[in-house]
C-alpha cells in the first residue's frame, strides 16, 4: 500500500479509537498485548506510520522493524557493524 494512504488510515483509526494497522498482538499476543489506538509513530527511514509494537532495536527506535532489518543486512554485507563496539 502507499505511504500516504497507509499513513492516512493509521491516523483515520487513531482517531475512531481503533488499534493502529501492523500491530502484533493479531499475531503474537505473547509479544504485544495490543497498540491502544494512536499508539505510532513516523519511520524516519521509510516515513510510513508504524504502531508501537513494531519499533525496532532500542539503540534506533526512530525506524521500523523492517528498515532496521534492511540497515543491518546493508552493515552485514560491507562488514560495518551496526553498533559501535565498547
Amino acid at each position: 500500500m502507499d505511504r500516504a494512504m497507509w499513513n492516512f488510515i493509521q491516523r483515520g483509526r487513531g482517531v475512531l479509537q481503533l488499534k493502529p494497522l501492523g500491530c502484533l498482538s493479531n499475531h503474537s499476543p505473547s509479544f504485544c498485548s495490543g497498540c491502544e489506538p494512536g499508539q505510532y509513530y513516523e519511520c524516519q527511514c521509510c516515513g510510513y506510520l508504524q504502531p508501537w509494537c513494531k519499533g525496532a532495536d532500542d539503540d534506533y527506535p526512530e525506524i521500523c522493524d523492517h528498515c532496521w532489518s534492511l540497515a543491518e543486512q546493508m552493515h552485514r554485507v560491507i562488514k560495518i557493524p551496526m553498533e559501535p563496539e565498547k
